[in-house]
């Protein structure tokens, strides 16, 4: 099912839970990147899901410690430290920002397990990662993409030159207009000079993978003119800027992550002495949990300004839950 979005990209209903079987001998510590709770991002997500396990099991803020860091990897290490110390059960570190130092924490408390949300790069037994497919969602990024552009040019931006995602954004593309390009852009830097240089190519709407700021969505909606508009096709909960008035105008939709369903699914885990330990990448080492379209951790969400090709995206949505299109 595509999600219809108004004024904000919101999350689609959390799962029932077995709530039979939890135990609250087990306890669970968030740890929170910068900005905790309010976000309207990649933290505000993970709240959901938390606040929904909270419910479910009845737990209180005596099951559920959450922290948030203030951003630097000395703060980040040593929390992490310091609540394997305080023997939580599981410790969920939000975001790929923790990467880094949980690897580290990991070795020093190799009793302690944990989890980290949106990332795949933590090789360790004791580690959950709860990554998402990233090519899927590019896939229907492209499909949104191909058709809404009149130009039959589209754009993709990025901060890393990942192949597999431009590919995947092609082939959507492809898959509901044949005669549309597209065109690509990677900057691990401000994007604003390749918003600008793909709009001066005639691309009509581009597809943005850039979290960092808000700079493509500003610079999209300064472009955008009643003769030339330029619509965005964006990512949630990775990027809160898509709740500002000026995206809104120029916003069809966004690929939208379970990043709820995720926590929910690790939390219950814990609860009931399991861990979400599916192997990911076996040669690197690499366990926890691949949220996809098929398993309903990964969609589309349409704004007004995206609801007439609702139909193109969810015949894309349904044809990647079947496996009538597989992206590699």
């Amino acid at each position: 099912m595509v999600v219809a979005i108004a004024a904000c990209l919101a999350l689609l209903p959390v799962g029932a839970l077995n709530c039979a079987s939890a135990s609250t001998s087990n306890k669970i510590a968030i740890l929170y990147d910068q900005g905790g709770r309010g976000d309207h991002a990649l933290n505000d997500a993970v709240a959901v899901g938390v606040d929904a396990i909270k419910k479910k099991f009845h737990l209180s803020a005596l099951d559920v410690r959450e922290m948030v860091t203030t951003g630097t990897e000395a703060d980040r290490y040593s929390r992490l430290l310091f609540l394997a110390h305080a023997n939580y059960s599981l410790i969920v570190a939000v975001g790929s920002g923790f990467s880094s130092v949980l690897s580290q924490a990991a070795v020093a408390a190799p009793s302690s397990q944990f989890a980290i949300i949106n990332d795949e790069s933590v090789a360790s037994l004791n580690v959950s990662d709860l990554a998402f497919d990233g090519a899927q969602g590019a896939y229907l990024a492209g499909v949104l993409a191909g058709s809404a552009t009149k130009s039959l040019k589209v754009g993709f931006i990025a901060p890393t030159s990942d192949s597999s995602w431009l590919t995947a954004f092609s082939k959507g593309v492809a898959s509901v207009s044949k005669k549309a390009q597209a065109f690509a852009a990677f900057t691990d830097v401000s994007p604003t000079a390749q918003t600008k240089s793909l709009y001066a190519q005639g691309v009509d709407v581009i597809f943005s993978e850039w979290s960092s700021s808000s700079d493509v969505a500003d610079e999209a909606a300064l472009l955008s003119t009643t003769a030339h508009p330029l619509y965005l096709i964006g990512l949630s909960p990775d990027q809160y800027f898509l709740l500002q008035k000026s995206g809104q105008k120029i916003l069809l939709g966004a690929v939208t992550k379970r990043v709820d369903l995720a926590t929910q699914d690790v939390m219950s885990a814990a609860l009931q002495g399991r861990t979400v330990n599916d192997v990911l990448n076996e040669r690197a080492g690499i366990f926890g949990h691949l949220y996809t379209v098929p398993n309903g951790g990964e969609s589309m969400a349409l704004t007004p300004l995206g609801q007439k090709y609702a139909l193109n995206v969810g015949n894309a949505l349904a044809a990647l839950k079947s496996g009538k299109v597989k992206i590699a």
